[in-house]
């Protein structure tokens, strides 16, 4: 059985994506065609995440994950794994676009000072450069309008399980992706902020509430 869901991402303020460094040093964030777009990805790592977190609070007496970390490569009964896949070849029954924005994107350059985790003190001349979305973007019009990103989560839920089941875990996943309340690096500068919605699938909701 296959859904779709429409999601969106509004961003609330400045976003950093990692995308490495420029000739100068500088941090830049990633782009396409000079434009921001969230990583299928890094989105899909911070659904799994909460889905995981989601699953053992509400249906603690479920399979265990016998997974050691993100490389093993045993086949595991627990449904985080049976839905998003292991190393290896339990493959995923979720698949992500990249989120991507029709906006015009204005990149700004953030400073900051590097800090030594272990003195915990400034590092002296290290003067850091961050390249940053920001939140506000250029629509069609030339107005200024809140940046927003868009795509699609489709989900191939597996076909011996019941009905009931099937609405359990669109109802923990629908709630994952609506935790999503920051996205990138720099949350602890004020980076990267987000509401994230979705919306109803062709074919309708499984679990009884939207």
């Amino acid at each position: 059985m296959k859904r779709t869901y429409p999601v969106e991402v509004k961003i609330l303020s400045a976003l950093h994506i990692n995308g490495g460094t420029d000739v100068n040093g500088n941090r830049i964030t990633v782009k396409v065609d000079n434009k921001a777009y969230i990583p299928a990805t890094l989105f899909k790592g911070l659904v799994r995440e909460n889905f995981t977190k989601l699953w053992s609070l509400v249906y603690p007496d479920t399979n265990r994950c016998v997974c050691d970390n993100a490389t093993d490569a045993r086949p595991c009964g627990c449904m985080p794994c049976r839905m998003f896949g292991t190393a290896g070849f339990q493959r995923s029954r979720i698949y992500f676009d990249n989120l991507e924005t029709h906006q015009n994107t204005p990149f700004l350059m953030r400073s900051n000072i590097s800090i030594d985790r272990h003195l915990r003190n400034k590092v002296d001349q290290a003067l850091v450069f961050t390249e940053v979305a920001a939140p506000m973007a250029v629509g069609t019009d030339g107005n200024q309008e809140q940046l927003i990103f868009k795509g699609d989560i489709t989900i191939y839920y597996p076909p011996e399980l019941d009905a009931k089941e099937s609405k359990n875990i669109e109802a923990i996943f629908v709630e994952a992706v609506r935790m999503i309340t920051n996205i990138g690096l720099g949350k602890s500068r004020g980076l990267g902020f987000a509401e994230t919605h979705i919306g109803r699938p062709e074919g309708g909701w499984l679990c009884e509430k939207e």
